[in-house]
């Protein structure tokens, strides 16, 4: 695992945590160093402080998503910070943990995205839509888009149910776990990201019910 924080007590707390739960661990003190680590190396999980020398946490979310690295990444927010949660997930950040926290919520947050990556999955095509969950390929009437990870792993769920509502609750159990506790609305938030890269069209509400895929009119 990689993890990108400048105040030396935290880092080192992190790391002997992460180690003693069997993780290899590298860390980074700045933001640059931060970026070299994560689109040179190879890492299962990234752990993003936001107030870094150099460039910040925000800065370097976007810039290793522009690089196309789609390491998971768990975002180290303070609650006084520039950004608030949804921006921060909206950058690319895969989930977010507020200061001061809990070290065995860490452990649990880090964890339980592991356990969301998806594994030798095959693509899957429905829609005008063919989703790659392995390489989070995504290919719509021909053009490639560039999905985040939460983001393919919420297409996936509404490809799968195919033509039958999937309710919010369901997709919120699929992609952040039975042990989510944040806001349920986060699943609109998504919803509305993929709306912009997909289309609008394609993904209709169902009023008291939930999201169904359908085909595009120019399919």
């Amino acid at each position: 695992m990689l993890i990108i924080e400048d105040e030396p007590d935290i880092a080192g707390a992190i790391q002997r945590g992460l180690e003693r739960e069997g993780f290899s661990t590298v860390v980074a003190a700045n933001g640059n160093d931060g970026y070299w680590h994560a689109t040179e190396g190879s890492y299962a999980l990234i752990v993003l402080d936001i107030l870094l020398p150099g460039i910040n946490g925000y800065q370097l979310c976007r810039a290793v998503r522009e690089a196309g690295v789609q390491t998971p990444i768990l975002m180290l927010t303070a609650k006084s910070g520039e950004f608030d949660e949804v921006e921060a997930l909206d950058l690319g950040a895969d989930d977010f943990l507020r200061k001061p926290f809990s070290f065995n919520v860490l452990i649990a947050r880090c964890k339980a995205l592991l356990r969301r990556q998806p594994q030798g999955i095959a693509p899957t095509v429905y829609a005008g839509i063919e989703l790659d969950l392995k390489t989070r390929r995504c290919i719509v009437s021909g053009e490639d888009l560039q999905l985040t990870p939460r983001e393919s792993q919420v297409l996936a769920s509404l490809l799968i149910a195919k033509d039958v509502p999937i309710t919010k609750q369901d997709l919120l159990n699929a992609v952040w776990g039975l042990d989510f506790e944040g806001d349920a609305n986060v699943v609109d938030v998504y919803i509305r990201y993929l709306r912009k890269k997909i289309g609008s069209e394609r993904i209709k509400t169902i009023p008291r019910i939930g999201y169904i895929l359908q085909e595009s009119a120019a399919n």
